[in-house]
């Protein structure tokens, strides 16, 4: 119990100075983005923002990629399936809540993307702040009147 305070005291205090857990001072987000920030979750990870303060999509999907390719013990020239929605998640879970954890309160922009490998599907959530994680618990089918979208 007392790591677990101690833990959420330290994220609280990482996030009022602008600095996620495990983020170097110059990977240290900006006031805007620490208000809009989103922990890293398990089975998630970090894509650099460029100057703009978003993340491409090619680097989220390469991200994204990588991930199940390794979870998935693939070799580098196997061929994935990937379809990416743009998305607006309701809150800061990126549509993948965790119990026990609080979220923003805001919208935020994204992408949602379906992995497929021989049978296998894995479906990631993403912010365009460049925040990424799997979502064992997505509902893998594609969104209705949403394309594979390039933003």
């Amino acid at each position: 119990m007392k790591l677990r305070i101690a833990h959420a005291l330290f994220s609280l205090c990482s996030l009022a100075l602008g600095v996620l857990p495990g983020m170097t001072d110059a990977q240290s987000l900006p006031a805007d983005a620490a208000e809009n920030a989103v922990p890293v979750q398990r089975g998630g990870g970090l894509v650099p923002p460029g100057p703009d303060g978003r993340a491409s999509v090619a680097a989220i999907e390469a991200a994204v990629r990588a991930d199940a390719m390794a979870r998935w013990r693939l070799r580098a020239d196997a061929a994935l399936d990937v379809r990416v929605e743009a998305v607006v998640w309701p809150d800061g879970s990126l549509g993948c809540p965790q119990p026990g954890l609080s979220y923003t309160q805001a919208l935020v922009p994204g992408w949602r993307l379906l992995l497929r490998h021989q049978g296998r599907v894995a479906v990631y959530h993403a912010s365009q702040r460049g925040q990424w994680l799997l979502c064992p618990g997505a509902d893998p089918t594609p969104r209705a009147g949403s394309g594979d979208s390039r933003i």
